[in-house]
Protein backbone atom coordinates (compact mmCIF):
# COMPACT_ATOMS: atom_id res chain seq x y z
CA UNK A 1 0.00 0.00 0.00
CA UNK A 2 1.55 3.34 -0.48
CA UNK A 3 1.71 6.31 1.40
CA UNK A 4 -0.88 8.64 0.19
CA UNK A 5 -3.39 5.55 0.23
CA UNK A 6 -2.30 4.85 3.84
CA UNK A 7 -2.91 8.27 4.92
CA UNK A 8 -6.44 7.97 3.25
CA UNK A 9 -7.11 5.17 4.98
CA UNK A 10 -6.58 6.62 8.35
CA UNK A 11 -8.49 9.88 8.05
CA UNK A 12 -11.59 7.51 6.70
CA UNK A 13 -10.59 5.05 9.82
CA UNK A 14 -11.04 8.50 12.22
CA UNK A 15 -14.59 9.61 10.12
CA UNK A 16 -16.20 6.30 10.17
CA UNK A 17 -15.50 5.69 13.52
CA UNK A 18 -17.00 9.69 14.44
CA UNK A 19 -20.42 8.33 12.71
CA UNK A 20 -20.35 4.91 14.03
CA UNK A 21 -20.36 6.77 17.69
CA UNK A 22 -22.70 9.64 16.91
CA UNK A 23 -24.95 6.37 15.43
CA UNK A 24 -24.77 4.70 18.22
CA UNK A 25 -26.10 7.66 20.53
CA UNK A 26 -28.82 7.98 18.39
CA UNK A 27 -29.63 5.14 18.92
CA UNK A 28 -29.46 5.28 22.55
CA UNK A 29 -32.09 7.97 22.07
CA UNK A 30 -34.55 6.42 20.33
CA UNK A 31 -34.85 4.32 23.30
CA UNK A 32 -35.15 6.92 25.50
CA UNK A 33 -31.49 6.71 26.93
CA UNK A 34 -31.59 10.40 26.73
CA UNK A 35 -28.40 10.83 29.24
CA UNK A 36 -26.33 9.35 26.24
CA UNK A 37 -26.96 12.59 24.33
CA UNK A 38 -24.13 13.78 26.86
CA UNK A 39 -21.56 10.94 25.60
CA UNK A 40 -22.22 12.59 21.90
CA UNK A 41 -19.12 15.24 21.99
CA UNK A 42 -16.80 12.82 24.38
CA UNK A 43 -17.27 9.76 21.86
CA UNK A 44 -16.69 12.28 18.68
CA UNK A 45 -13.51 13.40 20.20
CA UNK A 46 -12.88 10.23 21.14
CA UNK A 47 -12.74 8.87 18.00
CA UNK A 48 -11.38 11.81 16.05
CA UNK A 49 -8.57 11.35 18.52
CA UNK A 50 -7.83 7.47 17.60
CA UNK A 51 -8.16 8.70 13.70
CA UNK A 52 -5.37 11.43 14.76
CA UNK A 53 -3.24 8.69 16.36
CA UNK A 54 -3.61 6.01 13.40
CA UNK A 55 -2.60 8.83 10.95
CA UNK A 56 0.37 10.08 12.92
CA UNK A 57 1.33 6.26 13.21
CA UNK A 58 1.06 5.66 9.90
CA UNK A 59 3.18 8.73 8.63
CA UNK A 60 6.46 7.76 11.56
CA UNK A 61 6.36 4.28 10.15
CA UNK A 62 6.49 5.11 6.55
CA UNK A 63 9.29 7.52 7.34
CA UNK A 64 11.14 5.03 8.59
CA UNK A 65 10.37 2.80 5.74
CA UNK A 66 11.47 5.31 3.78
CA UNK A 67 14.61 5.89 5.66
CA UNK A 68 15.38 1.88 6.13
CA UNK A 69 15.23 1.75 2.28
CA UNK A 70 17.94 4.59 1.34
CA UNK A 71 20.00 2.48 4.30
CA UNK A 72 19.35 -0.84 2.06
CA UNK A 73 20.09 0.92 -1.42
CA UNK A 74 23.47 2.60 0.09
CA UNK A 75 24.48 -0.64 1.76
CA UNK A 76 24.23 -2.52 -1.67
CA UNK A 77 26.15 0.09 -3.45
CA UNK A 78 28.88 0.16 -1.29
CA UNK A 79 28.99 -3.90 -1.33
CA UNK A 80 29.29 -3.99 -4.49
CA UNK A 81 32.14 -1.16 -4.75
CA UNK A 82 33.97 -3.21 -2.23
CA UNK A 83 33.58 -6.26 -4.43
CA UNK A 84 34.85 -4.05 -7.55
CA UNK A 85 38.13 -3.09 -5.86
CA UNK A 86 39.04 -6.55 -3.67
CA UNK A 87 38.83 -7.62 -7.98
CA UNK A 88 40.83 -4.80 -9.23
CA UNK A 89 43.44 -5.96 -6.42
CA UNK A 90 43.45 -9.33 -7.26
CA UNK A 91 43.98 -8.26 -10.96
CA UNK A 92 47.20 -5.84 -10.31
CA UNK A 93 49.49 -8.67 -10.40
CA UNK A 94 48.73 -9.09 -14.17
CA UNK A 95 51.89 -8.19 -16.39
CA UNK A 96 49.88 -5.44 -18.44
CA UNK A 97 51.62 -2.50 -20.03
CA UNK A 98 48.46 -0.26 -19.70
CA UNK A 99 45.28 -0.78 -17.27
CA UNK A 100 42.44 -2.39 -18.82
CA UNK A 101 39.54 -0.78 -19.61
CA UNK A 102 37.12 -1.24 -16.91
CA UNK A 103 34.11 0.85 -16.35
CA UNK A 104 31.00 1.87 -17.83
CA UNK A 105 27.50 -0.18 -18.24
CA UNK A 106 28.79 -3.01 -20.30
CA UNK A 107 31.81 -3.64 -19.08
CA UNK A 108 32.96 -6.86 -17.23
CA UNK A 109 33.14 -5.99 -13.48
CA UNK A 110 36.63 -6.19 -11.97
CA UNK A 111 35.26 -9.18 -9.64
CA UNK A 112 33.74 -11.16 -12.53
CA UNK A 113 36.39 -10.69 -14.03
CA UNK A 114 39.24 -12.28 -11.39
CA UNK A 115 36.37 -15.77 -11.97
CA UNK A 116 37.07 -15.46 -15.83
CA UNK A 117 41.14 -15.35 -15.08
CA UNK A 118 40.90 -17.71 -12.86
CA UNK A 119 38.88 -20.38 -14.52
CA UNK A 120 41.54 -19.35 -17.49
CA UNK A 121 44.90 -19.87 -15.73
CA UNK A 122 43.51 -23.23 -14.20
CA UNK A 123 41.97 -25.08 -17.51
CA UNK A 124 44.71 -23.49 -20.12
CA UNK A 125 42.27 -23.37 -22.96
CA UNK A 126 43.73 -24.30 -26.49
CA UNK A 127 40.63 -22.50 -27.84
CA UNK A 128 38.22 -19.99 -26.38
CA UNK A 129 35.37 -18.11 -28.10
CA UNK A 130 33.97 -14.93 -27.06
CA UNK A 131 30.51 -13.49 -27.70
CA UNK A 132 31.29 -9.67 -27.21
CA UNK A 133 34.59 -8.06 -27.29
CA UNK A 134 36.05 -5.64 -25.09
CA UNK A 135 37.94 -5.93 -21.29
CA UNK A 136 37.55 -9.60 -21.13
CA UNK A 137 39.16 -9.86 -24.45
CA UNK A 138 42.22 -8.21 -23.45
CA UNK A 139 42.38 -9.96 -20.24
CA UNK A 140 42.63 -13.49 -21.58
CA UNK A 141 44.53 -12.37 -24.49
CA UNK A 142 47.20 -11.40 -21.62
CA UNK A 143 46.10 -14.73 -19.67
CA UNK A 144 46.75 -16.27 -23.33
CA UNK A 145 50.24 -15.19 -23.79
CA UNK A 146 51.39 -16.00 -19.95
CA UNK A 147 50.68 -19.21 -20.26
CA UNK A 148 52.36 -19.25 -23.79
CA UNK A 149 49.50 -21.36 -25.34
CA UNK A 150 45.88 -20.69 -26.69
CA UNK A 151 44.24 -18.47 -29.14
CA UNK A 152 41.03 -16.22 -28.23
CA UNK A 153 38.29 -15.63 -31.36
CA UNK A 154 35.75 -13.20 -30.45
CA UNK A 155 32.75 -11.91 -32.13
CA UNK A 156 31.11 -8.63 -32.04
CA UNK A 157 28.49 -7.85 -34.07
CA UNK A 158 28.91 -3.70 -34.03
CA UNK A 159 31.77 -2.82 -36.45
CA UNK A 160 32.91 0.26 -34.66
CA UNK A 161 33.48 -1.52 -31.21
CA UNK A 162 35.30 -4.30 -33.37
CA UNK A 163 37.33 -1.88 -34.56
CA UNK A 164 38.67 -0.13 -31.19
CA UNK A 165 38.78 -3.64 -29.30
CA UNK A 166 41.15 -4.82 -32.17
CA UNK A 167 42.94 -1.13 -31.77
CA UNK A 168 43.66 -2.51 -28.05
CA UNK A 169 44.51 -5.58 -29.14
CA UNK A 170 47.50 -4.51 -31.18
CA UNK A 171 48.33 -1.54 -28.57
CA UNK A 172 48.92 -4.73 -25.97
CA UNK A 173 50.79 -7.17 -28.65
CA UNK A 174 48.29 -9.35 -28.25
CA UNK A 175 47.10 -10.24 -32.30
CA UNK A 176 49.02 -14.13 -31.86
CA UNK A 177 46.93 -14.56 -29.37
CA UNK A 178 43.56 -13.11 -30.46
CA UNK A 179 41.60 -12.37 -33.18
CA UNK A 180 38.18 -10.01 -33.27
CA UNK A 181 36.08 -10.82 -35.90
CA UNK A 182 33.17 -8.96 -37.44
CA UNK A 183 29.77 -10.90 -36.99
CA UNK A 184 26.37 -9.09 -38.08
CA UNK A 185 23.56 -10.27 -36.84
CA UNK A 186 21.80 -12.37 -38.77
CA UNK A 187 18.22 -14.64 -38.46
CA UNK A 188 18.83 -18.31 -37.69
CA UNK A 189 16.88 -21.03 -36.18
CA UNK A 190 18.11 -23.09 -32.90
CA UNK A 191 16.74 -25.65 -31.26
CA UNK A 192 13.39 -24.79 -33.71
CA UNK A 193 13.26 -21.16 -32.85
CA UNK A 194 14.32 -18.22 -34.99
CA UNK A 195 16.65 -15.26 -32.99
CA UNK A 196 18.89 -12.86 -34.36
CA UNK A 197 22.77 -14.34 -33.31
CA UNK A 198 26.06 -14.14 -35.13
CA UNK A 199 27.18 -15.15 -38.70
CA UNK A 200 29.41 -17.57 -37.21
CA UNK A 201 33.03 -16.92 -39.98
CA UNK A 202 33.98 -20.25 -41.26
CA UNK A 203 37.76 -20.04 -39.65
CA UNK A 204 35.86 -21.11 -36.11
CA UNK A 205 33.60 -23.76 -37.82
CA UNK A 206 37.31 -24.94 -38.76
CA UNK A 207 39.00 -24.62 -35.52
CA UNK A 208 38.20 -28.12 -34.14
CA UNK A 209 37.34 -28.06 -30.69
CA UNK A 210 36.24 -25.34 -28.33
CA UNK A 211 37.66 -25.49 -24.64
CA UNK A 212 35.65 -22.04 -23.18
CA UNK A 213 32.93 -19.63 -23.78
CA UNK A 214 32.41 -16.92 -22.82
CA UNK A 215 29.10 -15.43 -22.73
CA UNK A 216 28.81 -11.33 -22.43
CA UNK A 217 26.14 -10.48 -26.12
CA UNK A 218 24.60 -10.21 -28.13
CA UNK A 219 22.55 -7.83 -26.64
CA UNK A 220 19.65 -8.35 -24.16
CA UNK A 221 16.56 -7.37 -25.58
CA UNK A 222 13.99 -5.43 -23.40
CA UNK A 223 11.56 -7.96 -23.81
CA UNK A 224 12.64 -10.60 -21.42
CA UNK A 225 10.65 -13.21 -23.10
CA UNK A 226 13.61 -13.18 -25.71
CA UNK A 227 16.41 -15.10 -24.50
CA UNK A 228 18.72 -13.35 -26.65
CA UNK A 229 21.80 -15.47 -25.61
CA UNK A 230 20.24 -18.83 -25.74
CA UNK A 231 21.93 -19.84 -29.24
CA UNK A 232 25.43 -19.62 -27.53
CA UNK A 233 25.69 -23.55 -26.26
CA UNK A 234 23.04 -25.04 -29.23
CA UNK A 235 25.48 -23.10 -31.86
CA UNK A 236 28.60 -24.60 -31.03
CA UNK A 237 27.43 -27.67 -28.70
CA UNK A 238 28.86 -30.20 -31.07
CA UNK A 239 32.71 -28.82 -30.95
CA UNK A 240 32.88 -28.15 -27.30
CA UNK A 241 35.57 -30.72 -25.48
CA UNK A 242 34.94 -32.81 -22.97
CA UNK A 243 36.44 -30.25 -20.77
CA UNK A 244 34.56 -27.22 -21.87
CA UNK A 245 33.50 -24.49 -19.56
CA UNK A 246 30.93 -22.08 -20.38
CA UNK A 247 31.25 -19.00 -18.42
CA UNK A 248 27.84 -16.89 -18.09
CA UNK A 249 28.30 -12.99 -17.54
CA UNK A 250 25.24 -10.98 -15.77
CA UNK A 251 23.60 -14.37 -14.72
CA UNK A 252 21.84 -12.72 -11.83
CA UNK A 253 19.15 -10.91 -14.87
CA UNK A 254 16.05 -13.02 -15.29
CA UNK A 255 16.32 -13.71 -19.10
CA UNK A 256 19.96 -14.79 -18.03
CA UNK A 257 18.54 -17.17 -15.52
CA UNK A 258 15.74 -18.58 -17.65
CA UNK A 259 18.40 -19.12 -20.54
CA UNK A 260 20.49 -21.35 -18.22
CA UNK A 261 17.48 -22.97 -17.45
CA UNK A 262 16.78 -23.80 -20.51
CA UNK A 263 19.85 -25.23 -21.60
CA UNK A 264 20.02 -27.90 -18.76
CA UNK A 265 16.67 -28.72 -19.88
CA UNK A 266 17.30 -29.10 -23.58
CA UNK A 267 20.84 -30.32 -23.16
CA UNK A 268 21.41 -33.00 -20.34
CA UNK A 269 24.73 -33.85 -19.18
CA UNK A 270 25.51 -30.32 -18.13
CA UNK A 271 25.63 -28.51 -14.49
CA UNK A 272 25.66 -25.20 -13.63
CA UNK A 273 27.81 -22.79 -10.65
CA UNK A 274 26.16 -19.58 -9.51
CA UNK A 275 29.26 -17.18 -8.28
CA UNK A 276 28.17 -14.21 -6.21
CA UNK A 277 29.62 -11.11 -8.22
CA UNK A 278 28.15 -7.86 -8.93
CA UNK A 279 26.57 -8.69 -12.27
CA UNK A 280 26.29 -12.32 -11.29
CA UNK A 281 28.65 -14.96 -12.81
CA UNK A 282 27.17 -18.57 -13.95
CA UNK A 283 29.77 -21.47 -14.65
CA UNK A 284 28.55 -24.36 -17.00
CA UNK A 285 30.30 -27.34 -17.61
CA UNK A 286 29.53 -31.33 -18.46
CA UNK A 287 28.91 -33.55 -15.60
CA UNK A 288 31.97 -35.55 -14.11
Amino acid sequence: MTFEKEKGRSLIVGIAAGLAGAATVALFATFGITSAGAVVPLFASLAIIVGTAHYWKTLHAQGLHDEFRQVKRRLSVLEDSIAETQGLVQLSGLNQPFPLPFGGSWALTPDAAVVLAREVVIRRPEVVVELGSGVSTLLVGRLLRQLGRGRLISLDHDPSWARETRRQVLADGLQDYVEVVDAPMVRQKFDGQAFDWYRIPEQLRDIGEIDMITVDGPPQATDTGILSRYPALPAFAEQLSEQALIYVDDASRETEQAMVKKWLLQYPGWTSRMIDTVPGTCLLERQK
